[in-house]
């Protein structure tokens, strides 16, 4: 089969003609577009044809941005290619011109009280009442036109191309071990070796290789998160968290509420670390080069294994699901092995314009790459339920978009934990709880990094040894007594893509909100059983039009109680118990 993407349905190749003509067409088409809205968005008469005629353009408008994306998934495999990154840098240029439509368009809401009986009256407006009534709420921190547009510019040759450097100083950085040199990803994918000395050996091979690059990353944080902590403050926000969260569709009752939880269960949480050392011979403390070793019998896996247990498993949770996993395989929508010039991790791209979506692995052929696959696939599925809607309200927040992909997980497992013998079970249920503490224990220590950091920021430059020392003190915060604090790892920031993330900051609390949701999720799927996929199809096709207190209403969860995020955590804790319970009680 072939293992790398296809992307011939969004365009040939960048020498297209039809590329070529739409990156034409973009370019005047947002130059006709922030005209319209200069002429028309000045004054109040006929508010709700000029609204209409708004939605209807900026959705034409917002078609083009299949370029952009495109040239960013040919970038993630092939990041040293000059004529794609030029070409991206042209595109984020026109891009940023929509900015200014933007400021114009919420400049023009600000004067508008009655814009929910405005909307009442247009379908138009009706369909996009949510967008037009999120836009008018933020519109006490946007800047003027003309400011929103400069900002937009000054992005594009400051944090944008600080990101660029990052991801293409990590995914060309070449590892040296054992007398041969690797990529990142290949290195950090020996961390699930079976064999301890790789593993370490690894383990010490990455450190010693960030060295070559932690000054210039260095100054890319220092660079990208100045650039926030600024705007932030122009635009009066309180800080770059209070930013996210509303982006996020959240506030800081919700955020609260699910850290309050975390913390509480803390030492209960680590408990697993110190049962995975003791069955690793590592006495009480785990080092961080152990945190993904295998524990019981963990096989090797090809990717067309992985695809049939994939399938297989979402099958048994629905046709739908299945049939849409087999669309995925049969479209060539996955690249998936690691190769030199491609970017690190995992994503799933969605481009709305074409009704699909991309999904970018590393895989390694462990149980873990099949949790990942699912994982991108439950992204995927949840940008299918929005295919209906226009591209204007197809936009969901972080902390809803891991919720579907982290459900597709635990239908993984659950799948797993019946069909496989009893060593398996061990491997597959010890590998669940990890990548579910990775969402809970290892995500709060990568918030506790970036607030702080932020925090240190607003005073000046932070070195690569000040980055580091708030990396360790973090993990040593989240993990308590759990890991062995010899081995940390003080370049989590440097190998973390999330944290460059020009247009998003605290990427990293969403994939804890995530976890817990779709945790409570599985058990109302647990108790509801098939009567439980039409009331799952209904809140994904909502996470775009709501905000999340009201999408989490849908299943009946109330996220302002840390009671809820406690009983998400109480499901893990069963899980780690009954882990101990196999390896030593049995």
């Amino acid at each position: 089969m072939n293992y790398n993407w296809s992307l011939e349905s969004i365009y040939k190749s960048i020498n297209d003609e039809v590329f070529k003509r739409d990156l034409n067409s973009y370019i005047d088409y947002v130059k006709e577009f922030n005209l319209w809205c200069e002429k028309n968005l000045n004054s109040y008469d006929n508010v709700s044809k000029k609204l209409e005629d708004y939605v209807l353009k900026k959705n034409n408008v917002l078609e083009f941005e299949k370029i952009g994306l495109y040239l960013n998934l040919l970038q993630s495999c092939d990041t040293q290619n000059d004529e794609i990154n030029k070409l991206i840098e042209k595109v984020e240029s026109v891009e940023s011109n929509l900015l200014y439509s933007n400021a114009i368009l919420i400049e023009f809401l600000k004067g508008l009280e009655d814009i929910e009986k405005i909307c009442e009256k247009s379908e138009v407006l009706k369909e996009h009442k949510f967008y037009l009534l999120e836009l008018k709420g933020k519109s006490k921190h946007t800047l003027s036109p003309k400011e929103e547009a400069v900002i937009g510019k000054m992005k594009s040759n400051g944090s944008l191309l600080l990101e660029k450097l990052a991801i293409n100083l990590t995914s060309n950085l070449m590892v040296e071990f054992n007398g041969k040199k690797f990529s990142l990803s290949e290195i950090r994918n020996m961390a699930y070796s079976e064999d301890e000395n790789i593993r370490k050996n690894a383990y010490f091979a990455e450190i010693e290789a960030y060295k070559e690059i932690e000054v210039p990353i260095s100054y890319a944080l220092n660079g990208i998160k100045g650039e926030v902590i600024n705007c932030c403050k122009m635009k009066g926000y309180k800080s770059p968290l209070e930013m996210t969260l509303l982006d996020s569709r959240i506030d800081r009752e919700i955020l609260d509420a699910m850290f309050l939880a975390i913390e509480k269960n803390l030492d209960k949480l680590t408990k697993y670390f110190k049962i995975k050392a003791r069955a690793l011979n590592r006495g009480e403390k785990l080092p961080f080069y152990d945190l993904f070793a295998p524990i019981g019998f963990s096989r090797n896996y090809s990717v067309e294994e992985a695809i049939e247990f994939v399938k297989e498993s979402f099958y048994e949770f629905s046709k739908d699901l299945g049939d849409f996993a087999c669309y995925v395989f049969e479209k060539n929508w996955v690249d998936f092995m690691p190769k030199k010039g491609k970017v690190g991790g995992a994503f799933c791209e969605s481009i709305h314009q074409i009704k699909e979506s991309r999904i970018l692995l590393n895989f390694g052929g462990k149980f873990d790459d099949i949790i990942t696959l699912a994982h991108e696939l439950g992204h995927a599925f949840h940008n299918s339920r929005l295919f209906k809607l226009s591209s204007l309200n197809s936009f969901y927040p972080m902390p809803i978009a891991e919720t579907a992909s982290t459900f597709c997980e635990a239908l993984v497992v659950k799948y797993a934990m019946k069909k496989d013998s009893r060593a398996e079970k061990v491997a597959i249920l010890e590998s669940d709880i990890m990548g579910l503490l990775q969402c809970i224990v290892d995500i709060y220590s990568r918030f506790l990094f970036e607030d702080e950091f932020f925090k240190r920021r607003e005073d000046g430059f932070l070195s690569s040894d000040e980055i580091a020392e708030i990396m360790v003190n973090a993990q040593k915060r989240a993990y308590k007594n759990g890991l062995d604090e010899k081995y940390l790892h003080r370049y989590m920031w440097v190998c973390k893509p999330h944290y460059y993330d020009s247009e998003f900051n605290y990427y990293n609390f969403p994939y804890a909100f995530g976890a817990l949701l779709s945790k409570g999720l599985f058990s109302l799927y647990k108790e509801k059983g098939d009567s439980f996929i039409s009331l799952y199809d209904k809140f994904l096709e909502n996470s775009s039009i709501m905000n999340l207190d009201d999408v989490a209403k849908i299943a009946g969860i109330d996220i302002r109680s840390s009671l809820f995020w406690e009983k998400g955590i109480s499901e893990i804790l069963i899980q780690i118990d009954y882990l101990n319970e196999m390896l030593y009680n049995d």
